[in-house]
């Protein structure tokens, strides 16, 4: 199987979510209703998107050993029959917990009945409303499908078949052997976390598992130089849960540092648009209708303006990857103490929008670290949840550099190594008191939203099936 083969109808079902999520987030800010037909015409421009890319950019030939017909029967067997399987929960029952209930199907309800903000569900502050600052991509798209009397939990396997892909193109694409692609594609599709029924797995209604689909978009995009795929999957990012933005944020870091132009202009602008809707909704929310968007909006442009400003100048001068790691810090350090005055100014006292409940006390919390490491290796390795998901990239880089086979997709890399003090913050934050309870519930869900970023960064790595042989029996060769 070529990777056009998977890429292509990637590329159209992830555009068409974009197209709705962005468009229909529009018509919310202006406090309009969605129209039904936005879905009919957000599928046909996602269409039109792959099959524009698909004239641009002829695909490559497969390289590597072809798939056997019967291993390529068996897995798309396999694949197929969890996928029903989740459809089967996803359909049986609407969601089976906490956030999945009150932050997610009652959002999808009341959108399914009039998708406006203009009711007192989103209005009214005497009404009862669950994260009422969570964006509306994944409620919007389920109930502009409920309205079309389509079964509008589907969303939930067609995201797990779209994670599959993703990891399974990412692997064909880095001239791995077609065997190895698709064993990589069913070690990833068996992940026990994504077919939990528990909280977090893909039919459980949460959006987390939703949200790992579009970084597993993003990291594909970025390995196969697919720019739609980066452009749309950080949109969506953004759009489906607030901690979508800090990781669009640390994606640009990561683009930034290894000084990759055109990467760099298509995710800032993507980060840009998608960051400006996202924070205007959510200021709307919760001000109940009476904030204006423009600031927002403004300082979504101006940093924009910023970013590729800096990176042009950069550029020009030569600097090299220590001028950028210099240049970055010297922006973010009064950046970020500028932001924390004035929410410092404008509240009670909290920082960034955080309050410590319990004073502060930032040296018993710091105390704290080496144990929130330990329990990010115990998911990570242990328990089984989430199987070889962070296993594998271990092994694939160090037989990378046993067999000198060389490294792709560093960004990615540099994006996963970013993202482990990110998931440090909310335990460094919320009081020290529900700290056990964060580590058991909030962390697994943290270290689920990278895990097909893992995935795809691991199997694009061009490690033929002979080299991985040699990796275990072999020392690295002399140059």
């Amino acid at each position: 199987m070529s990777t056009a083969a998977l890429e292509r109808p990637l590329l159209a079902g992830v555009g068409a979510a974009a197209v709705a999520g962005i468009l229909g987030t529009v018509w919310l800010l202006a406090h309009g209703t969605v129209p039904d037909w936005l879905l009919p015409v957000a599928a046909g421009t996602g269409i039109a998107i792959a099959i524009g890319h698909a004239r641009r950019h002829r695909a490559a030939p497969p390289t590597g050993a072809p798939t056997s017909r019967g291993l390529l029967l068996l897995a798309v067997a396999l694949v197929a029959g969890l996928a029903a399987v989740l459809a089967y929960g996803a359909l049986a029952t609407p969601s089976r917990h906490w956030d999945g209930a009150v932050a997610w199907d009652l959002k999808t309800a009341v959108l399914g009945r009039a998708p406006t903000l203009a009711q007192p569900f989103f209005r009214d502050p005497t009404v009862y409303c669950h994260s009422r600052d969570y964006p509306l991509l994944q409620p919007l798209l389920m109930a502009l499908l409920q309205r079309w009397q389509l079964p509008e939990r589907l969303v939930f396997p067609a995201a797990y078949l779209l994670l599959v892909a993703a990891i399974g193109a990412g692997a064909r694409a880095a001239a791995t052997s077609g065997r190895l692609a698709v064993l990589f594609a069913l070690a990833a599709a068996v992940t026990p976390m994504w077919l939990s029924p528990t909280s977090g797995g893909f039919d459980s209604g949460y959006g987390d598992a939703v949200l790992a689909t579009w970084l597993a978009v993003v990291a594909l995009g970025t390995a196969t130089a697919n720019l739609p795929l980066v452009v749309c999957g950080l949109a969506l990012a953004i759009l489906q849960k607030p901690e979508g933005l800090p990781y669009a944020g640390l994606f640009l870091v990561a683009v930034w540092l290894h000084g990759e132009a055109r990467l760099l202009r298509a995710a800032t602008a993507a980060v840009a648009v998608a960051g400006a809707l996202g924070l205007a909704l959510q200021r709307d929310l919760q001000s109940f209708g009476t904030a204006s968007p423009a600031p927002v909006i403004a300082a979504a442009a101006g940093g924009a303006v910023v970013v590729l400003v800096a990176d042009l100048w950069l550029r020009r001068r030569g600097a090299g990857r220590r001028g950028r790691w210099l240049a970055l810090l010297l922006g973010l350090v009064p950046a970020a103490i500028g932001v924390a005055v004035l929410s410092r100014l404008g509240d009670d006292g909290g920082v960034l929008g955080v309050h410590f409940a319990d004073g502060g006390r930032p040296l018993q919390r710091l105390q704290q670290l080496p144990r929130i490491g330990l329990a990010m290796a115990e998911w990570a390795f242990g328990r089984g949840t989430f199987g070889l998901t962070f296993v594998v990239p271990i092994a694939v880089g160090l037989a990378a550099w046993r067999t000198g086979s060389g490294r792709r997709a560093p960004v990615l890399l540099a994006w996963l190594l970013l993202a482990l003090p990110l998931w440090c913050v909310p335990f460094l934050t919320s009081p020290l008191a529900d700290l056990d309870q964060h580590l058991r519930a909030t962390l697994p869900r943290l270290l689920l939203h990278f895990t097909g970023v893992a995935w795809v960064w691991a199997a694009s790595q061009p490690l033929p099936d002979p080299s991985l042989q040699r990796a275990l029996g072999s020392h690295r060769p002399k140059p």
